[in-house]
């Protein structure tokens, strides 16, 4: 009793259409339907996402900006963490805190990297000066360039562990500074 070759299903004829395989595992989402075509949905699935509201408003979202059209996504960045970026921004004080403040558009690394700014031009010219000033004055400079290296690493750390850490005055300007629009 040997019975025949199984008749083939059309879809598996040499071309004849192929239809996709539907959504069936329970965890997945589904793929999205062809076009011109709606899935309906299944028992036990999510529902849809509501579509974005009408009359122009777009969907606030924490840290971005509305766009036209009704959706938001987060300002421009440099691909990095935040609490990357301004942590970064500190390391070469003035020169990396210049690059993240032209690169990202983001208001906590922009505050941090004119923070790096600021205090990295004082530090700098307190170096400059030091070498021109006679004896005691000279020492006591050499104790504040000291000081600006502690304050440098508490601020590195600060910045990688992504809390805003203000300094008294230099903090202001940098929060004053990094709420304008960009350059």
């Amino acid at each position: 009793m040997t019975e025949g070759p199984t008749p083939r299903e059309p879809r598996d004829e040499p071309g004849a259409p192929h239809e996709a395989p539907r959504w069936e595992s329970p965890g997945a989402p589904p793929p999205p339907p062809p076009q011109g075509e709606t899935w309906e949905q299944q028992p036990g699935s999510a529902p849809p996402p509501p579509p974005p509201p009408s009359g122009g408003q777009g969907w606030e979202q924490p840290g971005g900006y509305q766009q036209p059209g009704g959706y938001s996504r987060p300002p421009a960045g440099s691909g990095m963490a935040p609490n990357v970026a301004s942590g970064l921004s500190y390391v070469l004080t003035w020169l990396t805190g210049l690059i993240f403040f032209l690169v990202d558009k983001r208001p906590e690394v922009r505050f941090h990297a004119m923070q790096a700014i600021a205090y990295g031009v004082l530090w700098t010219l307190v170096a400059v000066v030091r070498p021109y000033m006679p004896g005691p004055i000279g020492a006591l400079f050499g104790l504040v360039l000291f000081a600006f290296f502690i304050g440098w690493i508490v601020l590195l750390i600060q910045g990688f562990q992504g809390k805003h850490f203000k300094l008294p005055v230099i903090g202001d300007f940098a929060e004053q500074q990094a709420g304008r629009p960009g350059l």
